[in-house]
């Protein structure tokens, strides 16, 4: 027993366990405190009115958030978006290819290598720190999926404990409350908070920097999304491989990208493989003559 849990702890990649471990600690700590403010706060709130069950729509609303937010997370980790098992006999090097001296092989436009995951990606746009994992073309969908729950999970808990903030702020703007609300820490160690005050000024406070951070980083994948680039060639500046918004969708969400939204499992095959990407076709004008 001793022997294979060792083993099994060996083969543990620090690189992705510890990304995944700090989210989903941190989607927790948000969810419970949720639950709490739909269950035990719902009178105070306002949600709860003789004869209404507000309550259940809360929590169905929740539990739909909740269950898109780690369904398209465990698809993101199970989707291969490596070039391992992707190359055929028969595959031709074309133009554009490069070879890869980390991976001994050639490999494709628009694909580079991770150091991090120690394998050149397909359509490579970055490296998740927060999920340990690269995102390239085969689990762009369930990154920007999962981004986008996230955004919608941050901001329904910010809306929930705004009675909080409301508590918080109702002796007015003064060097307590401005301490309370973004140095907790300090207020709890010096005595001047309650260990109750201090739990829901931590969470809130973590809603609110979560739900910036995240906003920040699906503004930007929208951008990327609907120019049809990644993050280099965003920097870069290069739009050789934007052929409109429509078709720059079905290409990273599939062919059903419309409905991918709703859950993590519903079918959308993306048109290509992550290897031949259409290119935008550059209209030349023939030359003026005077």
């Amino acid at each position: 027993m001793k022997n294979m849990l060792f083993k099994l702890w060996k083969s543990v990649d620090p690189g992705v366990a510890v990304p995944i471990s700090v989210t989903l600690l941190l989607i927790s700590v948000v969810s419970i405190e949720i639950l709490y403010l739909i269950l035990e706060e719902g009178d105070a709130l306002g949600w709860i009115h003789e004869g209404q069950f507000w309550h259940v729509e809360h929590l169905t609303f929740f539990a739909c958030v909740l269950l898109n937010i780690l369904g398209n997370l465990v698809m993101f980790k199970k989707r291969n978006a490596s070039i391992q098992g992707v190359f055929l006999s028969g595959v031709s090097v074309g133009q554009g290819w490069t070879y890869c001296y980390s991976c001994e092989c050639h490999v494709p436009p628009r694909c580079s290598h991770c150091y991090d995951c120690k394998v050149c990606i397909l359509r490579r746009d970055h490296h998740c720190v927060f999920f340990g994992h690269c995102v390239g073309h085969q689990n762009y969908r369930y990154f920007m999926c999962c981004l986008f729950y996230m955004w919608i999970g941050l901001l329904y808990a910010i809306i929930l404990n705004t009675e909080v903030f409301m508590t918080i702020l109702h002796e007015g703007i003064t060097p307590h409350s401005i301490f309370l609300l973004v140095m907790p820490w300090l207020m709890l160690v010096t005595g001047q908070v309650s260990s109750s005050a201090f739990v829901f000024a931590f969470v809130a406070d973590t809603c609110v920097f979560g739900f910036l951070l995240v906003s920040g980083f699906l503004l930007i994948h929208i951008i990327l999304l609907f120019g049809g680039q990644t993050k280099k060639e965003w920097f870069n500046s290069q739009f050789s491989y934007d052929l409109g918004w429509h078709r720059n969708i079905k290409e990273l969400l599939g062919k059903r990208w419309y409905l991918v939204w709703l859950f993590p499992l519903v079918s959308s095959p993306l048109p290509g493989d992550g290897i031949d990407f259409e290119m935008k076709q550059v209209i030349h004008s023939p030359p003026k003559i005077f």
